[in-house]
Formats: structure tokens, sequence, C-alpha cells
């Protein structure tokens, strides 16, 4: 975020080394402000809280995970939170930090409240890095679009684009490329360009056919599990099958071609009939 302040005292989770130095600073008592209520800013939330600091989440978003979960078990995640102590400043951003010396020591929000801060953790989401493509003729609007077999389109070589990078088709959910920041899914597209760049060697085509992937996360939050299978946040429509949306609870998530994703709390056991359901969808070509 361009904020005042952020690149001298923000703390960010991208890599090891970024977790092991927030730790150092997640004591008791210590006062952490998290800016974003994605699945990161919940789980630093989560963990801060746990290890006895004052927590306070800032974020535009009307609901924590509004996204992935939808607004209903969002706001049920949410109580599951303050329950825990943790103070949610949503819809509203942040406007600058202020420090002195190596030391943040407090946040301003955009509707005048200043926060108290010891620590600042930035978790509002990711960029593709793919500016070093610039000038190629590519389509870079979200990352590297490329084909069924992740080849880049329109690249004048046989490049192949993998992972969180890679806005691709998944023909469980439609034609329109996506790209898809869950953990199955660099090891299905590394897998399909594996065998398209052996392909290419070996003077061959690619395989072009339907690529599909179901894609799935989980989230440790307290005592707590989410996860999920499939794309829940393609659901107009959402439905409690089983349980309390703030206790153990199962949530269907439908559009109008039928289920797209499921979302169970503390329900791991029973998700395993959904993942293959789900991989059994017919494929959508329009």
């Amino acid at each position: 975020l361009p904020l005042p302040g952020l690149a001298r005292w923000g703390y960010v989770l991208r890599t090891a080394d970024d977790a092991a130095r927030l730790r150092e600073r997640l004591t008791p008592g210590a006062r952490v402000v998290v800016l974003g209520s994605g699945f990161i800013g919940c789980e630093v939330a989560a963990t801060a809280r746990t290890l006895g600091c004052d927590v306070a989440v800032v974020s535009l978003d009307p609901q924590p995970m509004v996204r992935p979960l939808g607004a209903e078990l969002g706001a049920a995640m949410q109580r599951r939170h303050e329950s825990h102590g943790v103070m949610f400043h949503l819809g509203r951003t942040a406007l600058a930090l202020h420090g002195r010396d190596t030391r943040v020591t407090s946040v301003s929000l955009s509707d005048g409240t200043e926060l108290p801060a010891d620590v600042v953790v930035e978790a509002v989401g990711s960029v593709p890095n793919v500016g070093w493509l610039d000038g190629n003729g590519l389509d870079l609007s979200d990352g590297v679009l490329v084909d069924s077999a992740m080849q880049v389109m329109a690249s004048p070589a046989p490049a192949v684009a993998v992972g969180d990078v890679s806005r691709h088709p998944n023909a469980l959910f439609g034609p329109t490329p996506r790209r898809v920041e869950h953990w199955s899914v660099p090891t299905a597209t590394g897998r399909r360009a594996g065998a398209t760049v052996a392909a290419l060697l070996a003077g061959g085509e690619p395989d072009r056919s339907p690529f599909a992937v179901l894609p799935s996360f989980w989230s440790d939050q307290y005592a707590s599990q989410v996860q999920s299978f499939g794309m829940p946040d393609l659901g107009d429509r959402r439905v409690l099958v089983e349980g309390d949306i703030d206790g153990p609870c199962i949530v269907e998530y439908f559009d109008a071609t039928g289920l797209v994703g499921v979302v169970g709390i503390d329900r791991t056991a029973d998700l395993g009939p959904y993942r293959a359901s789900l991989m059994d969808r017919p494929f959508v070509s329009g």
C-alpha cells in the first residue's frame, strides 16, 4: 500500500524469513494492527491473539474473508474473532503510519481513528510480478494468459507459465481464464506445463484437451479449521446444509451450472464426498 511509514515499519508475510521476523514481535501485550481481512490477515490476527497480543484488523471489505466465504459466513468468522478479543475496523482504510526511530507507534485511519500500534502487518493480497514481460505483446492484464496446455498465449517463443502467475482456463468452471492462488493449482499446472515442454522438445504437439483442476484451501484460525473445495467465490447462492453457521457447519455454493464450491468449518471428515462430486462436474464450455 502507498502509505507513509509502511515501507519503514510494516511487516509482510511472503517468505519464511518474514515469518521469523514477525514472530519475534508477537509478544504478550504487543499492539498489532493488521491491514487486510483476507485469509493471511485473519490467520495473523488469530495467531497474534493466541500469543497474547492486542489485535485490530483494518479492511475496506464489509466482512472478513468475504470474497471466498460470502457475507454470511464471513460475518460468522468475524464473530469468532471478536469472541477472542479481536477488534475490527471494516469499511475503512489506513492513511499513514506514525512512529519514531525503528518503531511504529500508531496508524491513522480514514475515519479519523488513531490506532496505537507496536506492529503493523500488511496483508492486502498479491499482484503477479509480470512487469519484466512488458513489451512482448502478451496479455498481462492479470498474470500471464495461457491456454489449456499452460502455453503462453501470443508468445513469440514456446513459453509456459504456471502457479500464481498463470491465468488459465479450468474446464470445471467455464472458459474464463482465472488466476487461482490455492495450493493445489501450482502442482496441477506444473504437471500440465511439464508435459507441454516435453512434447515441444520432442517435436510434437502439446495436449490441448480441456484442463481441469479442483482448487482447494484450508485455514487454521484458533482451534478451528476452515476448509474448501471448488470455487465458492463464483457462487451467487449459498446454502447452509449442516450445522450452525457460528459453529461446525457446511455451506454449499451454487451458480447457474450447479454446485461450484463448498466450505466446511471443523467438518473436514465430511467434505470428502464433495471433492469427488465437484471433480465429476461436466465440463463447462461457455
